[in-house]
């Protein structure tokens, strides 16, 4: 059963010349001192060419040493097992609008290891339900998509927006929509993709990146900004800046964010995907020193800290943590 939403250098030369000759005499006396200017510009120009042949040799050698590095790096397949942590909360809304899910295990080694966090639209009619089509949609066409991770993951979304259209039209073209996050780690390697404000984020080596870029209007805004169309303050503090710019059930999406290429997976990375409940609630400190735990535990330390913090007006907050434990390491 899948589970979802809960129910479930060159050495320089030195040429050191004669003295310079005493003044007067005619052509004989100069000879000597023609061929040793001659004998000199010849060292100097042998000097320079063997000055480029040492920058050239050390270049190649910088760069031979530099290619090889991911290859000596062990594959994350080999050297690393994925483990999830969950959380879903509803925080001090009247209903759980968040929906998630992650792949069974027994699927992992065929197909990879897929987790989707998605969000409904708390302003707009029945997001529960909007969440949990977009989130059931793109767990069912799972084990039927093949081909590239980045490819698969955008077939999965197709999917699931139309799944969401053609709900709200069956409802007598009521509004609603979702924010969407999925992950798919294959092969050592981590591909994404995001719509709306729905957040992936990645703790290595005790740094947190963010990965994606939200598709909210404030950015609009901002470079409307940077046109001189608007001042920065104005784009940073109109009440409208939280609107979403791309969400799925609004037609033809206009927004999905996705990386170049996919991340390659370290031992130690930790990957989370979240609501806007999470990252609103917590500061980026907070979530490195909460990531820092092995999965499960962290995603028990994003909750109890959100908790703590008490807030009247807590939104629904969903967090998908996917570890990429070393070979043996227990937790």
């Amino acid at each position: 059963m899948l589970e979802r939403c809960l129910l479930l250098t060159a050495d320089a030369l030195t040429v050191t010349p004669t003295a310079a000759p005493s003044t007067g005499g005619g052509a004989t006396e100069m000879l000597p001192w023609i061929i040793a200017g001659v004998s000199l510009a010849a060292v100097l120009a042998l000097a320079a060419a063997l000055a480029v042949v040492s920058r050239r040799l050390r270049r190649r050698r910088s760069c031979s040493a530099v290619r090889p590095v991911t290859e000596q790096l062990p594959t994350a397949a080999e050297a690393t097992v994925l483990k999830v942590g969950k959380l879903h909360e509803q925080g001090m809304r009247e209903d759980q609008q968040d929906c998630f899910a992650v792949s069974p295990e027994e699927l992992e080694k065929e197909h990879g290891l897929l987790a989707v966090v998605a969000d409904g639209m708390g302003g707009l009619t029945d997001g529960a339900k909007v969440s949990r089509t977009a989130v059931s949609a793109m767990l069912d066409g799972f084990c039927s998509v093949g081909g590239e991770p980045q490819l698969v993951l955008l077939e999965l979304l197709r999917r699931a927006n139309d799944a969401v259209n053609g709900m709200l039209e069956a409802d007598g073209g009521k509004k609603g929509g979702s924010t969407l996050v999925a992950a798919l780690a294959r092969g050592g390697r981590l591909s994404w993709l995001t719509v709306g404000d729905s957040r992936i984020s990645m703790l290595r080596d005790g740094e947190l990146y963010q990965l994606n870029r939200e598709h909210v209007y404030r950015n609009e805004l901002l470079v409307d900004a940077a046109n001189g169309l608007e001042s920065f303050e104005s784009a940073l503090t109109n009440p409208r800046a939280s609107g979403l710019t791309s969400y799925l059930g609004m037609g033809r999406l206009r927004y999905v964010d996705m990386p170049a290429r996919a991340v390659n997976i370290r031992p130690g990375d930790r990957f989370v995907l979240m609501s806007d409940g999470v990252y609103n609630a917590l500061g980026d400190g907070e979530l490195r020193s909460a990531l820092a735990a092995p999965a499960q535990d962290a995603a028990d330390e994003i909750g109890r800290r959100i908790a703590e913090k008490g807030y009247k007006g807590q939104d629904n907050y969903t967090a998908v943590i996917i570890e990429a434990a070393a070979v043996g390491e227990r937790g």
